[in-house]
């Protein structure tokens, strides 16, 4: 039988909080490999901080590798080429460790300790867990119409519409988790109905004509991480077979993640993308010539 990943925590509503499983006999196992008495199942939306190491392993487990395949180990972001190689995460220019990483392989003999540490913990853990139910990926299009919580203040009957350009409501109140099932603010939602009625009737046009004979273009394609995509690039990645058209960056705040108002060109139709800056893309940028001739066709 299969065990299903959860979150484990020593308090009920607060403290830090594992991902895990529960063996035989409810006995508590964490991904990161910390062991303390008292560990139980908590609750999704409880206000716990996430273990970091946990956080890591998560995005390991639950990520799809690349499409364009990655190398075993990478040199640390600005890095030189003697600097210790990094495992890095599935899918992201992120180290095992947490460094941002290079898009580049790296022939450094000496491993990071920290990334060796967690890839010992995580293959003891998977041999001690055995087969797992992974839940998704984290989702790479945002439900536009989702409500949220404002920020401490919980278990509140109005929810409210989150603006990604600036990371808060529209009506201008701090934000902290999705709060399905709410009713919606009146401000907020007069304000994203104005701002939905304008993608549909400006941006989705002419995103549409830009995005005509994208296949017979110039163009340049390269990987590179979320937090480097432009307005005008496609791109793709693990885990979502869409080809994404970027039509505005939204949001590239220093340390959260990158917002994006993407066309989806499968589905036709716009949509609000949350991504990690390190994401690995595959990115499609125009290039300087015009439309390729037939016989690169």
């Amino acid at each position: 039988m299969s065990l299903s990943l959860i979150r484990l925590a020593i308090g009920r509503t607060s403290g830090t909080v594992h991902y895990g499983v529960l063996l035989d006999g409810a006995q508590p196992l964490a991904a990161c490999g910390t062991r303390a008495p008292g560990l139980q199942p908590v609750g999704e939306t409880t206000a716990h901080t996430l273990c970091q190491g946990c956080t890591r392993a998560w995005l390991i487990i639950t990520t799809a590798p690349h499409p364009g395949g990655e190398p075993d180990f990478r040199p640390a972001a600005g890095a030189g080429k003697s600097a210790a190689a990094h495992r890095p995460i599935p899918g992201h220019l992120l180290g095992y460790c947490g460094k941002p990483l290079d898009d580049r392989p790296s022939t450094a003999r000496r491993v990071c300790a920290n990334c060796s540490a967690l890839d010992t913990v995580l293959d003891r853990f998977r041999r001690t867990a055995g087969e797992l139910t992974l839940p998704g990926g984290e989702p790479c299009h945002v439900d536009d119409a989702l409500l949220w919580a404002p920020k401490g203040r919980g278990n509140l009957v109005i929810g409210h519409h989150r603006d990604a350009a600036t990371g808060t409501a529209y009506c201008g109140q701090m934000l902290e988790r999705p709060h399905p099932g709410a009713q919606a603010c009146t401000a907020c939602r007069r304000r994203w109905e104005e701002a939905e009625v304008l993608r549909q009737i400006q941006t989705l046009p002419r995103i549409r004509q830009e995005t005509t004979g994208w296949q017979d273009r110039a163009r340049e394609t390269f990987d590179d991480v979320a937090a480097a995509l432009e307005p005008g690039d496609a791109y793709t990645l693990s885990g979502c077979a869409q080809r994404h058209h970027v039509a505005h960056v939204l949001g590239r705040g220093g340390m959260g993640p990158t917002e994006l108002l993407v066309y989806l060109t499968g589905e036709d139709r716009l949509s609000e993308v949350r991504l990690r800056r390190e994401r690995l893309v595959a990115v499609e940028r125009p290039g300087p010539g015009g439309p390729r001739a037939s016989s690169e066709l």
